[in-house]
């Protein structure tokens, strides 16, 4: 298991059109992907247990990778996520 945590840089957060290209990317990897926010969490590949973290701009996160692809997961995520843009 690898983690990662990284601050929302995006002005919308991950709300919806953001939200479904982070769950597009994570679907591509065969690792389970959880996203710790705040006291909750929420599986990546699922687009309306994420849109209920209500995850916002300056946000902190931690992406977890637990699987075979895990390294090569976390590192694509965390940089698309970094790369978002409104």
């Amino acid at each position: 298991m690898v983690k990662e945590t990284i601050i929302i840089s995006n002005p919308t957060g991950l709300h919806t059109r953001p939200a479904k290209q982070v769950v597009a990317e994570a679907k591509k990897f065969e690792s389970d992907i959880t996203v710790y926010h705040q006291d909750k969490e929420a599986n990546l590949k699922s687009l309306l247990k994420l849109m209920k973290l209500g995850i916002s701009q300056n946000h902190s996160i931690e992406l977890c990778c637990d699987g075979p692809d895990e390294e090569e997961a976390l590192k694509h995520l965390t940089g698309f996520i970094l790369s978002l843009e409104g």
